[in-house]
């Protein structure tokens, strides 16, 4: 065998040495590291809530939360806070008697509406609303259509300005199929009962367009498989387009239905696997100033519990909706063409024909109401057959894993390097988030923040782009975070730049949010960068010393910080163990039974992540005996007790 090195020639190979490769750019889909939230601010209810709803306007500090006839409201700056009381005014006839929520008045909508707030809520099975403004009811209202008559996960509201949209039935007679409706603003319309199996809504949006009569609505939502083969998917999710100018047909039997309904089925597929994500869970929107570039992320599930994100483009959905052929449908074409947004007050123009093979949904000046031959066409076809896949080049989810998640949201960040980055935050099932970024080389999961350590269900999670926090609600409690949280790193170069969060980077001995900081150091888009970390000299007392008896047991403890480096411990320079970090742990332990004279001498403990290795944990271990009697602290040996006693004895005999 070749020369050892020495434990500080070790240690000075692990900090010059540029070892290893740098990482292959695969995405990195688990939590790097897992921490404790940073910073956090805390609003705890005066009960806990059943059913809370959660508003937030942007770029301020406060929160609303609409409970059990009552609306909390908080400040987490001033801690101002305090109870408005919504009690039932007028109890409705309920059609399920005996249920407790029947007589209970569940806020279910707190949205901002003109000058001030907007206040529903099932009252008792009187769907009933309030205009707030500054601390100021309204005389209460009719909220049907608003608000549902019992507490109902199946409901999406969606204020627009002055417009409400809704899925929710303004009768308790209406029958189980839902619907979505526009209940105020422009006239009633609702969808037939026909375009939907089932569905289950998921978010709406509004886009503005550059012509206002093509402004549209978008909206998410899971559907039965109309295919009931059995390797055919139970759920299909789906995008329906609507245009908001929209009057409705000209017959009696469409004056009051939406005439411009599409639907398109959304693919998020790994190609790789064919693994299919269909469950649809939750949709962020990422706008844009050219509406085409804004983006949608979608998040999915599957049966086996795995997630995936896929992000579409607006521009892709509409091109969809433009382009494809109606499914199922090769009849004669009619002069205006379903989904078309028609601008209300124009004369006609020379329509386009329509055909399968011929874009749909382009605008042709017309009057202001769908022709029936259209809509006729439409109710009864109203799937298109192209299906809306992820954004090129990949066509392909933008990362998947194990873990389930529940909803997300995305925040776009400015780095050091002058570019912006997009963090998603994901809330999962066990009451935690994780923040992924995407990278250049894909994407990575930098933490998971347990935000409630007994695993509370996320109700609600609210970004706050302008002051870059999160809002996290529960049933008890809200928390605000904020996005950096610099402090769940170890507080040294290599671990704050090895994270590669865009929030944080290293200045100043510290790794500092760059809200404080520009000027740091940060490892984003593969740069090279090990080289500027500080090394500092490394000597032999860097060593910490621990003195330990023969035959005792010992532990050799190294902290686990991030789960993408491997942890080794060293004697005098071997391999004596390697810790695993592919499944959640604390500590890399070695475990000395019973300490003998072998097991004396340096132990060093490294991490090595991206071709990066550095020593965390150095201790050298001395036999305490040994080091005792050096120090004159030790009993003399038996045959120096005897030759002290012969020595004593023979001076008392010669006196």
């Amino acid at each position: 065998m070749g020369s050892r090195k020495s434990p500080v020639a070790l240690l000075v190979a692990l900090w010059l040495g540029q070892l290893g490769a740098w990482a292959a750019g695969r995405p990195k889909v688990n939590p790097r590291i897992i921490a404790a939230p940073q910073g956090a601010k805390e609003y705890v209810f005066p009960r806990r809530e059943r059913f809370p709803v959660f508003f937030h306007q942007e770029n301020t500090s406060s929160i609303y939360v609409g409970g059990e006839g009552r609306l909390y409201y908080y400040d987490f700056a001033t801690r101002e806070n305090y109870t408005e009381e919504f009690p039932v005014k007028n109890e409705g006839q309920c059609v399920s008697s005996g249920n407790l929520e029947d007589s209970r008045n569940f806020l279910t909508l707190v949205e901002q509406y003109g000058d001030g707030l907007l206040v529903c809520g099932t009252g008792a099975c009187a769907p009933t609303c309030w205009n707030v403004t500054q601390r100021k009811e309204s005389p209460p209202w009719d909220g049907r259509g608003i608000a549902p008559f019992t507490p109902d996960s199946n409901t999406l509201v969606v204020v627009d300005g002055q417009d409400i949209y809704s899925t929710i039935k303004k009768s308790q007679q209406n029958g189980k199929i839902p619907r979505f409706r526009r209940v105020r603003g422009g006239g009633e319309l609702y969808t037939s009962d026909t375009v939907m199996q089932n569905p289950q809504f998921v978010k709406a949006t509004t886009l503005r367009h550059e012509e206002p009569h093509q402004d549209k609505i978008y909206y998410f939502f899971r559907e039965d498989n109309p295919d009931k083969s059995p390797e055919a998917p139970r759920n299909i999710s789906r995008v329906a387009q609507l245009c908001k100018e929209d009057r409705g047909g000209t017959s009696s039997l469409s004056a009051s239905k939406w005439t411009t309904f599409l639907k398109a089925t959304l693919i998020c597929v790994d190609p790789v696997t064919k693994g299919n994500f269909n469950w649809l869970q939750d949709v962020f929107f990422v706008p844009a100033g050219d509406w085409r570039r804004s983006k949608v992320y979608g998040l999915f599930t599957n049966t086996w519990g795995s997630s995936a994100v896929c992000v579409y483009s607006f521009g892709d959905i509409d091109t969809v909706f433009r382009t494809s052929r109606l499914k199922g449908y090769n009849g004669p074409s009619p002069e205006v063409k379903p989904g078309q947004c028609v601008p209300s007050g124009q004369h006609p123009l020379t329509p386009v024909p329509f055909v399968p093979s011929v874009p749909l949904s382009q605008c042709v000046p017309s009057g202001q109401h769908t022709p029936s031959e259209t809509f006729k066409i439409a109710d009864s076809h109203p799937e298109v057959e192209q299906r809306v896949e992820p954004l090129s080049p990949s066509r392909s989810p933008l990362f998947h894993n194990k873990h389930r998640y529940q909803r997300i949201g995305v925040h776009e960040v400015a780095a050091a390097d002058g570019q912006r980055y997009n963090v998603l935050y994901l809330a999962t099932d066990k009451g935690s988030i994780h923040k992924v970024v995407e990278l250049p080389d894909g994407v990575q999961n930098i933490v998971e923040i347990q935000v409630f350590p007994n695993k509370d269900p996320i109700q609600a999670m609210i970004l706050d782009h302008a002051r870059a926090v999160l809002y996290v609600g529960s049933s008890s409690r809200v928390l605000e975070l904020p996005m950096d949280m610099c402090g769940a790193y170890r507080n040294n170069c290599h671990s704050c730049v090895l994270a590669r969060d865009p929030y944080c980077g290293w200045a100043n001995g510290s790794c500092l949010p760059l809200a404080l900081h520009r000027d740091v150091l940060q490892n984003l888009n593969l740069d090279s960068w090990r080289g500027s970390c500080q090394r500092g000299d490394v000597k032999e007392d860097d060593f910490r010393n621990i003195s330990v008896m023969p035959l005792s047991r010992y532990y050799l403890n190294c902290s686990i910080e991030s789960h993408y480096a491997t942890y080794n411990w060293y004697h005098e320079d071997v391999l004596i163990k390697s810790c695993n970090t592919s499944h959640p742990q604390h500590d890399c332990f070695h475990f000395i039974p019973s300490v003998r004279r072998e097991h004396y001498g340096h132990y060093v403990c490294v991490s090595e992540e991206d071709g990066f290795r550095q020593a965390l944990v150095k201790e050298r271990l001395l036999d305490r005996q040994r080091f005792l009697w050096q120090r004159g602290r030790a009993p003399a040996p038996l045959a120096s007790w005897l030759q002290l006693l012969l020595v004593v004895a023979l001076a008392e005999l010669f006196h």
